[in-house]
């Protein structure tokens, strides 16, 4: 592909277009407007000009390219021949090439995901960064496994707007797109002995499931650490949340399920995390079970609880192993809510930082 890339400064209340540049791939020619040369030029002769410069390359190239720069395009200037090219948005790609902490340096993960730059206000620097990203994701994707290749290229490729991803996969695998039984078999062998497969086995062919499930799949490569999916991801795509709620924290009714019988039990946390064979049986809640082991399961399981127990009742117990089972199954520093309380203290689910070098141990 020969990618042209394309970045725009906006202002913020009016969305007008105030500058803008291109840089082209192959040459590393750019075209630029700064704001004083746009106002001079006018936005219809810039945005024509562009037009031409974006025809020398078959494939658009930004960040946030998709949600933000063409739709800004397009309200200026729908007949644009460049709106019906090709696109790849190194925004949507990071997740996938970087899914693991530490993050690439110059995406801002815990934002929006913008671009880290050393200057404001400059869309040929921006444009020439948006190349640098698209490079290094590119040479890490390279090495991901195949068969999880093979699942974003059908997965990023399957609703409008995809045939940039499709031809840069493509390149990528030197392999066509692939059918939707191929992809489905590689992503129940990627899944299986991290999820649920329960759910998984019914879910996976849902016709929503595209990129939601390409950013689920790539978080659970790299599940158990102290990786987390961006922030952008959960607001702009909430059902890659969904996902791996779904899939590592919703038990399923099958008791012949391996995951769930082992992932939703607390008793086997309780061993893996401090090596007891069992919660203390006292204090009991008024059916008889081990109050410790209540509060545990409730939280596990994403609910709210407000535990008391008296003052050496275990309660230190129960704060990092939920929480590490949190973190670990869905990414999230905690899963439900919860207080312990005792006679002299209290400990809240929501310290946390305590607990970190806990977590980071394990």
């Amino acid at each position: 592909m020969r990618c042209i890339s394309v970045d725009l400064e906006v202002r913020e209340r009016s969305r007008r277009i105030y500058a803008l540049a291109a840089v082209d791939q192959k040459t590393g020619d750019p075209l630029t407007f700064s704001e004083k040369a746009l106002r001079a030029t006018g936005l219809t002769a810039a945005l024509e000009q562009l037009d031409r410069f974006a025809a020398r390359g078959d494939c658009l190239v930004g960040h946030n390219l998709i949600h933000f720069d063409l739709e800004r395009l397009r309200a200026a200037a729908p007949g644009l021949g460049m709106l019906r090219m090709r696109v790849v948005d190194t925004l949507m790609l990071s997740p996938l090439a970087f899914p693991a902490n530490p993050y690439h340096h110059l995406v801002k993960h815990y934002q929006d995901g913008g671009l880290a730059r050393g200057q404001i206000n400059n869309p040929e620097l921006d444009a020439r960064l948006a190349l640098d990203l698209l490079a290094e994701e590119r040479e890490r994707l390279a090495d991901a496994h195949p068969e999880l290749l093979l699942a974003w290229h059908w997965l990023t490729t399957n609703s409008e707007g995809g045939r940039g991803f499709d031809a840069f996969f493509h390149e990528l695998r030197n392999a066509q797109r692939p059918a939707g039984a191929e992809a489905q078999a590689a992503i129940r062998k990627l899944m299986r002995g991290t999820v649920c497969m329960t759910h998984a086995n019914e879910s996976i062919d849902t016709p929503a499931a595209g990129w939601p499930l390409a950013y689920a799949l790539a978080w659970l490569s790299v599940a158990g650490g102290n990786s987390v999916m961006p922030p952008w991801v959960v607001h702009q795509f909430p059902e890659a949340s969904y996902w791996i709620r779904r899939l590592r924290d919703t038990p399923c009714k099958d008791r012949a399920c391996g995951w769930c019988r082992k992932r939703h039990n607390p008793d086997k946390e309780l061993k893996r995390w401090f090596g007891f064979d069992a919660f203390r049986p006292t204090p009991a809640t008024e059916e008889g079970v081990s109050m410790q082991q209540a509060i545990a399961q409730t939280a596990m399981a994403g609910g709210h609880v407000l535990g008391l127990l008296p003052t050496g009742g275990g309660q230190i117990a129960l704060l990092p192993s939920t929480r590490a089972v949190a973190l670990r199954q869905n990414g999230r520093a905690h899963g439900g809510d919860f207080s312990a309380s005792g006679a002299h203290g209290r400990s809240s689910g929501r310290t946390g930082k305590a607990w970190d070098p806990f977590l980071r141990d394990r």
